[in-house]
């Protein structure tokens, strides 16, 4: 069975191929995985070396994920960097997140950016994260929003900078 599979980077456009995978954040996670590869790009032709075989970038479970062929110690360690960078970034804003549970879906959202996401899709509620009726994880959850890793710590209410702005 022949190898149909294509490189899911485009080195001649990295910028188009990246957005292909992950949509245009250009602050977030798709911005840092454009410049990981603008990087190894530089590396490889600087010492002449085959670009990777990319065979894959996403989100999976909250966590972000490129599956790769490259025998190259270098750039693998620039492709963990940015993997374990991307893991505690918004993927949306490029913010400190901690994955979150959004409606049933992971997502490693930052306070500000799950609040838009969850907010639109019910403007009614305040309890947005987390399961409903469940007791707060500890001290880094907000109080009112269940957001977890994100607290103001001027509020002596325990709630995330969201909820405070919001008057929650």
């Amino acid at each position: 069975m022949a190898d149909d599979v294509s490189n899911a980077i485009d080195f001649n456009d990295i910028k188009q191929s990246v957005e292909e995978s992950l949509g245009r954040t250009p602050e977030g996670w798709s911005g840092l995985v454009t410049k990981l590869f603008t990087e190894v790009k530089e590396y490889c032709d600087l010492k002449g070396v085959t670009y990777p075989f990319v065979l894959q970038i996403k989100e999976k479970l909250g966590e972000f994920r490129i599956y790769h062929r490259c025998d190259d110690r270098h750039i693998q360690s620039m492709i963990a960097e940015t993997i374990a960078r991307a893991n505690h970034s918004c993927e949306r804003c490029g913010n400190s997140a901690e994955t979150q549970l959004l409606d049933g879906w992971y997502k490693t959202l930052c306070c500000w950016c799950g609040h838009d996401v969850v907010s639109k899709r019910h403007p009614e509620r305040h309890r947005l994260f987390g399961v409903q009726k469940k007791p707060i994880r500890d001290q880094m959850t907000c109080s009112v929003c269940g957001f977890f890793a994100q607290i103001d710590r001027t509020d002596d209410r325990n709630r995330c900078p969201a909820c405070v702005k919001k008057e929650w």
